[in-house]
């Protein structure tokens, strides 16, 4: 039996995150969940941290997938965005540059002088006190540098947006709110030019990357565990008694997950659930998860036909065309493209200002579009269909075949990389 090692991650959260959401208002709970799903609700999503560990052992970053068995599965950005109910179809990237002190206060508030220290992170539960409880603008009235309480109100909102996104989005070992994260909430919530910011690729790009480094040895799993293992769950451990036709808009998918799938005899640590994955067949997996959408997903860019995501931790890329059946298609051989030569960690994980492929990113993110030539049969999306062709050449070697046209882009990023 194979022994995955064990990967820190955020399993357990500090008791001011979980009960944060209870003291606030549904108008201000949905405010936050305009941008960033219902993530309150993470708290109640239960993780012993094995599933993620073998998904872990299982990546492949040289295509940016899991190895099932003998099939190739990842994370979607429709599948993140419909778990989470946001949009993905006209909307900005995020480039998520580093913030210091001086702009979490600003964005926050607070006096910086109450700020103690250097470290460029703070504790959730000094937060807490502060903006949670519906007395700490009064108990607290000298560490902001504003005196109105409608001001208060608004920032209220927000900080509880930068703490759920830091705890279950972009967690830290030490449980503590990262200041870099503050341009990402500033984007999302006042936007740019009226147009709104989507976070979906920021978070698929620092799990990617989390699977990657942790993989090579990293202790600290820095994506979303808690997406990942959700993820995971619905793919390979459905209740075989659960409708299918369930709900799609206005669904609240993370206080609901736990009903979809199994929570009895599951494996007891991460070595036995690598052996369960590794023995899947096509048939015990569920291909199109409730909430995809699988009418206009996003396939390709005018220029390439992977897809360029840019996170917290570093840039990564994916290929959709290679989890076609995870989209209600029929599984065609794909272009094979070497994704490690795309990933670009950052140093000290803070996005440089001087960032590489920044046009190549935001060219590719407003040129995002389907594939007609690949039809959707909503009745066949979960027989998880192939070609004999693929078949044969995903049983042989997924990185066997010659690389196609799009090689020539992955060499023009590297040098563009390795110029920076």
């Amino acid at each position: 039996m194979e022994s995955p090692r064990r990967v820190q991650q955020m399993l357990v959260v500090p008791f001011e995150v979980q009960k944060w959401s209870t003291l606030l208002s549904p108008n201000e709970v949905n405010q936050v969940a305009t941008q960033l799903g219902p993530i309150g609700d993470f708290k109640d999503v239960k993780s012993d941290g094995y599933l993620v560990d073998a998904l872990v052992h299982l990546w492949d970053p040289t295509c940016s997938a899991f190895r099932i068995g003998k099939e190739e599965l990842t994370i979607t950005i429709e599948e993140i965005a419909g778990f989470l109910n946001l949009p993905v179809q006209g909307t900005a990237v995020i480039f998520p540059l580093a913030s210091n002190k001086t702009e979490f206060c600003r964005f926050t508030g607070l006096r910086e002088s109450v700020i103690q220290g250097s470290d460029q992170n703070i504790e959730a539960k000094f937060l807490f006190d502060r903006f949670a409880l519906r007395d700490g603008f009064e108990r607290h009235r000298g560490d902001f540098s504003f005196t109105s309480k409608e001001i208060w109100d608004r920032k209220r909102v927000w900080v509880y947006g930068l703490v759920m996104a830091g705890t279950y989005l972009f967690p830290r070992k030490d449980k503590k709110i990262a200041f870099k994260l503050t341009k990402i909430l500033y984007d999302l919530f006042l936007g740019i030019q009226d147009k709104p910011y989507s976070i979906i690729p920021t978070v698929l790009a620092d799990i990617f990357i989390a699977c990657t480094t942790c993989q090579k040895g990293k202790k600290f799993f820095c994506g979303s565990n808690l997406i990942l293992h959700m993820w995971g769950m619905e793919h390979f451990m459905r209740r075989l008694s659960t409708s299918a036709s369930l709900p799609m808009l206005a669904h609240n998918w993370v206080t609901t997950h736990h009903k979809r799938v199994k929570r009895d005899n599951l494996p007891c640590n991460a070595s036995e659930f690598v052996g369960l994955l590794k023995n899947l067949t096509d048939r015990d997996i569920r291909w199109v998860l409730d909430w995809t959408s699988c009418t206009k997903p996003v396939l390709h860019t005018q220029a390439s036909e992977f897809i360029l995501l840019l996170g917290t931790q570093g840039i990564t890329a994916y290929v959709p065309k290679r989890f076609l059946r995870q989209f209600g298609r029929t599984q065609e051989v794909p272009p094979t493209i070497d994704m490690s030569e795309l990933t670009v960690l950052f140093n000290e994980e803070m996005c440089p200002d001087q960032l590489p492929m920044k046009d190549q990113i935001i060219e590719a993110w407003v040129t995002i579009s389907n594939d007609e030539s690949f039809i959707y049969v909503p009745e066949f999306q979960q027989k998880g269909l192939k070609t004999p062709q693929y078949e044969d050449w995903v049983t042989k070697s997924a990185t066997s075949g010659q690389l196609d046209g799009s090689v020539e882009e992955v060499k023009r990023l590297k040098a563009i990389i390795e110029s920076k």
